[in-house]
């Protein structure tokens, strides 16, 4: 994976956030992490999440940093 060029990787990246999480995704870093992983962060649904993407075993794991909250006044 980290031979792709960068915007290669992002677009990689979002497909597959959007593949797991169902919902439209924003990836806001993205870090390699040696030949075959990805890391950093993205917005989806309201939630500011960290992931990191192992390219050899096509598996991507989320953990999340983040909720954003709207709150009406009325």
């Amino acid at each position: 994976m980290a031979a792709r060029p960068h915007h290669e990787r992002h677009e990689l990246v979002r497909q597959e956030l959007l593949r797991q999480l169902g919902s439209h995704t924003q990836v806001i870093s993205l870090e390699p992490q040696g030949e075959q992983r990805v890391r950093g962060l993205a917005v989806c649904s309201g939630r500011i999440l960290s992931y990191v993407l192992d390219a050899q075993s096509s598996r991507l794991s989320t953990r999340p940093l983040f909720n954003l909250l709207l709150h009406s006044c009325r």
